[in-house]
């Protein structure tokens, strides 16, 4: 029985028509030990298609707004690749209106917030472009709030490295003027020195705020990163978001040329923010920074 963590993106690469688009993949009833007990899935976009046949030819059975609820009764064989996404048809019921939607326009999570129980998210891939010349991707993922199936607010989030993986609603995290601290992690694509970690979102005052990327690098002796430590944290503070970057000295790495290193600095540096309702603002306490050397060894 295919079990899958809440919010995790049904995202695997595929060839489709010789190319190499991210493909969407969602489970349909069929493919469970127990599909009565199948949750729901639910429509990524406005004004998606819900069609007699798989395909873009496919008569028009009705126009579905973002939120509805689905049930994925099939998936098809035609593949439809559209903004870079890559998807099969899925036949499918909401309500009493049965047809074909694209896998595309299907969110691929869905959760609520733990503040207020009559909010919901529901979020998936938007968009992914490879600019000429250029190698890397822009992967972009939008997240919508509804209420009582009205949309309250979208916010699209470009990745900062190749792709997003989990998507987690964290709670307040024990933030009074914060409902939801949400983080869309980006994956480490190509080991050592890859861009990694999180993009961090609240939901505040009815409205999306994209607040920080906290990007790191996984390097050996030479790893840097960044991470939040909220209120409910064992090492939090009231009221205060500290952010806590974690770097080293370049210096010595001049000498390389000539010689590895046996020590490297490195350097931890805690900084205390505040939520005014916009943004993380200092909070008035100072700085702390930290160094301490490190030995790399004699290899």
């Amino acid at each position: 029985m295919p079990r899958a963590p809440l919010l995790l993106l049904f995202v695997v690469s595929a060839r489709v028509a010789a190319q190499d688009p991210y493909f969407v993949n969602h489970t349909p009833r069929t493919d469970y030990l127990f599909p009565e007990e199948v949750e729901p899935a639910y429509v990524l976009g406005n004004d998606v298609a819900l069609r007699a046949s798989p395909g873009v030819q496919g008569g028009l059975v009705a126009t579905l707004s973002v939120g509805t609820k689905v049930s994925l009764e099939e998936r098809g064989t035609d593949t439809l690749k559209l903004h870079g996404i890559g998807s099969t048809w899925y036949r499918v019921k909401a309500d009493t209106l049965q047809g074909w939607v694209w896998g595309g326009n299907i969110a691929q999570c869905s959760f609520g917030s733990t503040t207020d129980p009559t909010v919901k998210f529901v979020g998936g891939i938007d968009h992914i472009v490879r600019p000429n010349g250029v190698d890397r991707i822009d992967f972009s993922y939008r997240i919508v709030a509804l209420r009582d199936g009205k949309e309250l607010d979208r916010l699209v989030l470009r990745s900062f490295s190749w792709g997003f993986g989990m998507v987690q609603n964290h709670g307040n995290r024990g933030l009074k003027n914060v409902d939801d601290v949400i983080t869309l992690h980006v994956p480490c694509v190509g080991g050592c020195g890859c861009a990694t970690g999180d993009v961090v979102v609240f939901w505040s005052g009815g409205k999306f705020h994209h607040v920080t990327d906290l990007m790191g690098s996984p390097d050996g002796a030479y790893s840097g990163g960044s991470s939040f430590l909220y209120p409910a944290d064992m090492e939090g503070s009231p009221g205060t978001v500290i952010k806590v970057t974690s770097t080293y000295d370049e210096t010595p790495l001049q000498a390389m040329e000539y010689g590895n290193p046996k020590e490297l600095t490195r350097i931890v540096i805690r900084e205390y923010l505040a939520w005014n309702g916009q943004q993380l603002v200092p909070s008035g306490r100072p700085t702390v920074e930290r160094r301490y050397q490190m030995s790399l060894g004699d290899d």
